[in-house]
């Protein structure tokens, strides 16, 4: 029998069928003497194993985990033409922090920086059980621009319908936003971001999952039960408070080199003195920004420079404005004066050249 990947039978003393584990958990049980294997697929508890006694263990246990198979999400024909989408190994982020993490992991990549296009990724329809609380977990990189305006969400449909459900159908079930700290991850390890979303299935048939990326690219790992990550230390960026957005794997340091925001330019610091983007020191600004609460690192100066020039060259009217100029110049001049100093001067150069 097979719970979602619980394949484990779990037996009291008396050989009672008392729940179902995964494969790791029994392993992990038995490496810490609370059971022993009576068998490849089942475990017996030890009576004096805490488990034993609270049912604890054996509680999370029958929780109900999902998680993320790249091989099992495909385009919803309802945007494919648009989506963008691909599924590959990457070094395992995980590995040498987890004992059972392998050293490569196959990823879901979805999305693009294109303004113009939007990603949809579902994994069909899946047969659970009605009226029960679900964990869907997975590990989440990316999916945030710098201008906070991308759309990074799970969305997940009760349905009697055997065929993938549009994206006006999905938008009537719940939606996740993964983004802007709307859902706050259980772990943060070297730029990914660990997900545990709790829902319950209701009376309905099938329940589909997609996933949504607009303006920012996103990628997404398997993932284990929280019991398996709870000793994993978070590994945070240090300037996660100052970034506009998330750590992205499309770029080699997780972020754009040639932004105000890239690490480099961050850790940009000299004598203890923060450093705007350009080198300059913070206390050679001389300027009140403090009164209007905007950091002079975060503008463009150049940009804002020719934005100026041209709302200014947009709003003027060059015709009148040289005629203007033609008539204040002939205005002030002394026509008679510099009349009679032209032929003065012809008639020295005449007078020269004979």
């Amino acid at each position: 029998m097979e719970k979602n990947g619980q394949t484990v039978c779990v037996l009291d003393e008396q050989d009672t069928v008392i729940g179902y584990t995964y494969p790791k958990r029994a392993k992990g049980l038995v490496k810490k003497r609370r059971a022993e294997f009576v068998s490849d697929n089942a475990i017996r508890l030890y009576r004096q194993c805490p488990t034993y006694e609270n049912m604890e263990d054996i509680e999370m246990d029958n929780t109900n985990f999902i998680t993320i198979n790249p091989k099992a999400w495909r385009k919803n024909p309802d945007e494919g033409s648009r989506t963008v989408c691909d599924r590959f190994m990457i070094s395992n982020p995980l590995a040498g922090a987890i004992v059972s993490a392998p050293s490569v992991v196959e990823v879901l990549s979805l999305g693009t920086w294109d303004w113009n296009a939007a990603s949809y990724v579902t994994n069909g329809f899946q047969e659970l059980k009605p009226d029960t609380e679900y964990h869907f977990v997975f590990w989440l990189n990316g999916g945030e621009n710098d201008r906070s305006d991308e759309v990074c969400q799970l969305q997940i449909l009760f349905t009697d319908d055997n065929v993938t459900a549009s994206n006006s159908e999905f938008d009537r079930g719940l939606r996740f936003r993964l983004n802007r700290g709307y859902i706050k991850p259980l772990k943060k390890y070297n730029g990914w971001e660990y997900y545990d979303i709790p829902f319950t299935t209701t009376q309905a048939r099938y329940t589909q999952f997609q996933f949504v990326a607009i303006k920012a690219p996103m990628a997404l790992m398997n993932a284990e039960e929280p019991d398996v990550y709870k000793d994993l230390q978070d590994v945070i960026d240090p300037y996660e408070k100052q970034r506009p957005q998330r750590h992205n794997i499309i770029f080699e340091d997780g972020w754009p080199v040639n932004t105000w925001y890239a690490t480099e330019k961050l850790a940009h610091r000299q004598d203890g003195e923060e450093r705007y983007p350009d080198g300059i020191p913070a206390s050679s600004f001389k300027a009140d920004w403090s009164a209007a609460k905007v950091r002079p690192s975060f503008f463009d100066w150049s940009e804002f420079t020719e934005n100026i020039v041209g709302e200014i060259m947009d709003n003027m009217d060059l015709d009148s404005l040289q005629e203007e100029i033609t008539g204040t110049i002939l205005s002030e001049l002394d026509m008679d004066a510099l009349r009679n100093e032209i032929m003065e001067s012809i008639k020295n150069s005449l007078n020269l050249s004979n």
